[in-house]
């Protein structure tokens, strides 16, 4: 069996232990009915056309073998395992069958069944003597360790759950009640660093099980102790998840979000899904009361499921935003599962119009952006798909053929390279206009290809290698943003595990090993762009000096001084890497400070799409990140950042409104001067929703420290004219909306709402 990440302590048997095995023998919610019959009081039937895509893709999830493919189809394939158990005879093949039937017990949730599994190995071969015993018995006792750490999550962090689980260092309201998993899994972990003490991942796991039981950093052996200075930062306001008291912690695995206005009352909805394939899309309207209404029986997205990321857009300009479900990640050739172009259709329903609008394919993806790429007023949606050594699947570029379908372009527009993509974004990087893509890639180099402007036609042209934006090795998650204010938009990309190093061991090994070239390989780069077509990695004398394993993330500006910061959301599918989500806060457009744990922000779980988004309307952005793991066990509730700064600073937010450019626009360059403490300065937003696995409102919310009004307000709007409005002192602390063309700012109307604190879940 094989796994992209495989690693000893995970799928692979480790040593000669697939010899001594010779030795002896030991031994989710309903598809479519869930919301239906519910206890929701209104149930909208999907329409035809969203049936037949939810069977096209039931039909592609059914072409998986459980036994061939990597991460999914968990519970299957512990059954298909033990199913060959049982007509196995005792010996070593049957052993290896056994071990990893327990790992994949282990996966499909199955813990104590997983336990059982290991404890019978290990106590088996305990008393053998056999070549290279040390290291087979440590294999186990990682095993067991892990096992029982996943059982005192289960037991504590999800069943008791509360808005303090598993973020670092884990505060007393935090601490396991039910003792008995972090106990047993110390004991493992103290006899495996017993065998090996250099084991990065069972020392990181050891400082973790101690705090759940209050025994950090007291009991834990000083070789092995994360030392305390590491969770001690500068003073930052503490953020609270309150995604439990809105009824919006949606407990599943990895996947996608978007926060936006999906009804047209100017309040921010939710929309979220995972990736499962029987989990569902499930849509929470704003209820303009401090709470959200669970509208997905109601909306007719019943039956619509996975989904690792989302991407929101208004892609046939009738005003009311749309949104892309992608696909197939990681499966390779297995992944040929359609993505699902859904249409809001602006009566509180929506409808899969993949078919219609000319946009089906099958190949494995989770990133793609949209963006008006030959400026013609109308969304076009790039998608970056997924090529191994299994297949080659080129990437696609759908132009939009202003009737609500589109082409297919890609090969034609010059964008032809390959690669196993993991993230992509789009920028006037160039500031000639249009807008260029930017490609994170696992497998190889990263790419930047220049829209070039072409009047007459779409095309890209590949960026020579002296642009200098090919690292780092194994990339995944990106965005380009202005983080320096200086009119010249940005790149920022981090790495990722692989193989042989899990998060949790480089996390330690940046700790140990001082100036290690491989650890430091693993930095993130924030790419300053030189405004020549070249770019300069500035991510060390950003303060970005330590390596971030990051699926999710995104950006904003937590404290609205202007300045942009960020959220990576960590791990990979082992269980093993249950590293913290990192926030770090921009200072003065020069370096990042890491506000991790001082903002409270470091949960372990692992993390993936997040969204910046002011829900309560109240002038600062809160954060909704979707939490959960590749594998059908590894499931955890959701989290919803309720922003405390307040208005320690000014803000405004702005709802654009485009008409010879895109009804969305998304791609429009808003211009804020303002005078702060005598000195002028400009701060610099580009609409659109954000990193490549994350969902942002694409109302602008622009943070404008302590000027007390604007001086001028330029928005640059995306068409090829590059028209610009312009407005001279405006108010701060309002919502606005402008219309491209308006000669005036026009008040949106809305009221500050507070986030109504009660659990509460209201279903229609």
């Amino acid at each position: 069996m094989s796994d992209k990440f495989t690693r000893g302590s995970n799928w692979k048997i480790v040593g000669s232990l697939a010899v001594i095995l010779v030795l002896g023998g030991c031994s989710a919610t309903d598809e479519n009915g869930s919301l239906e019959n519910g206890g929701y009081s209104s149930y909208r039937e999907p329409d035809p056309a969203t049936r037949e895509m939810i069977k096209k893709v039931d039909q592609s999830y059914k072409m998986i073998d459980p036994l061939q493919a990597g991460y999914v189809l968990n519970n299957r394939r512990a059954d298909l395992l033990e199913k060959k158990l049982e007509e196995m005879e005792v010996g070593a093949e049957r052993n290896l069958v056994v071990y990893d039937y327990g790992i994949e017990l282990l996966r499909a949730g199955k813990t104590e069944q997983a336990i059982e599994v290991f404890e019978n190995f290990h106590s088996f071969f305990q008393d053998k003597l056999f070549l290279d015993k040390d290291k087979t018995l440590l294999e186990f006792k990682k095993q067991l360790a892990i096992s029982y750490l996943r059982k005192a999550e289960q037991d504590n962090c999800i069943v008791n759950h509360n808005n303090e689980s598993c973020i670092i260092p884990i505060s007393e309201k935090a601490r396991h009640t039910n003792t008995e998993g972090s106990t047993k899994a110390i004991e493992y972990i103290l006899a495996g660093l017993e065998v090996n003490p250099f084991d990065f991942e069972l020392q990181y796991l050891l400082n973790i099980a101690y705090m759940t039981l209050g025994g950090y950093p007291e009991e834990v052996p000083a070789d092995f102790l994360i030392p305390v200075e590491y969770f001690e930062q500068n003073n930052f306001p503490k953020f609270h998840d309150v995604a439990m008291d809105l009824g919006v912690d949606v407990g599943e695995m990895s996947g996608g979000i978007c926060l936006d206005d999906f009804n047209n009352d100017g309040y921010l909805d939710i929309m979220v899904s995972s990736w499962g394939f029987k989990d569902q899309i499930r849509y929470f309207e704003n209820d303009k009361m401090g709470g959200f209404t669970d509208k997905t029986a109601s909306s007719g997205l019943v039956g619509v499921t996975g989904g690792l990321n989302l991407k929101h857009a208004d892609f046939n300009n009738d005003g009311f935003l749309d949104f892309i479900i992608l696909r197939g990640a990681w499966l390779e050739n297995y992944g040929k599962i359609p993505n699902s172009l859904i249409r809001n259709n602006g009566d509180g329903t929506f409808t899969d119009v993949t078919l219609e609008a000319g946009v089906y394919s099958e190949h494995p993806t989770q990133t793609a952006i949209w963006a008006d790429f030959n400026l013609d007023g109308w969304l076009d949606i790039f998608i970056a798909n997924e090529s191994t050594d299994k297949g080659a699947n080129r990437s696609e570029l759908f132009l939009n053929k202003t009737d609500g379908t589109f082409s297919e372009v890609a090969r034609e527009a010059g964008l032809t390279e390959v690669g196993f993509f993991k993230g992509v974004d789009c920028g006037d990087l160039n500031n000639d206009g249009y807008p260029d893509l930017y490609i994170s890639n696992f497998s190889g180099k990263n790419l930047l290809y220049l829209n070039s402007g072409n009047e007459q036609e779409l095309a890209f042209e590949l960026a020579p290698e002296e642009a200098g934006v090919s690292g780092p090795t194994e990339s995944f998650s990106t965005w380009i943003f202005d983080y320096d204010n200086d009119g010249w938009e940005d790149i920022f990309v981090s790495g990722y595990s692989d193989a042989e190093r899990s998060p949790a061991n480089i996390f330690m090994a940046n700790l140990r090993l001082d100036g290690d070239s491989r650890v430091m390989e693993r930095y993130p780069r924030l790419y300053r762009n030189n405004r020549d077509g070249t770019f300069i990695n500035t991510a060390s004398e950003a303060g970005l000096t330590e390596p971030v394993t990051t699926m999710g993330c995104n950006f904003g500006d937590l404290d609205n001084d202007g300045y942009l910061d960020f959220y990576v959301a960590t791990g990979d599918p082992s269980f093993f890497s249950i590293v913290p989500n990192k926030m770090y806060r921009n200072v003065a457009g020069k370096t990042f400070e890491d506000v991790t744990f001082s903002g409270g922000f470091g949960h372990i779980q692992k993390g993936h799409a997040v969204g910046f988004g002011d829900l309560d309307m109240d002038g600062d952005q809160d954060i909704y990140a979707v939490m959960g793991g590749a594998y059908e066990g590894d499931t955890f509730q959701n989290i919803l950042f309720e922003n405390p700064v307040g208005n320690q600073n000014n803000w405004i937010n702005i709802v654009l409104e485009g008409s010879t450019s895109n009804r969305s626009a998304i791609g429009a360059r808003i211009i804020a001067t303002i005078e702060e403490d005598g000195v002028c300065r400009k701060i610099y937003h580009t609409v659109g929703s954000g990193a490549s696995f994350g969902g942002n409102s694409l109302m602008a919310e622009i943070g404008l420290g302590k000027a007390g009004s604007i001086t001028t307000l330029e928005v640059i709007w995306p068409n090829k004219a590059r028209t610009s409005s312009i407005f001279t002192s405006v108010e701060v602390n309002k919502v606005f909306r402008i219309i491209e063309g308006g000669r005036e700012i026009l008040p949106a109307g809305l009221l500050t709402l507070s986030f109504n604190k009660s659990i509460h879940q209201h279903h229609q």
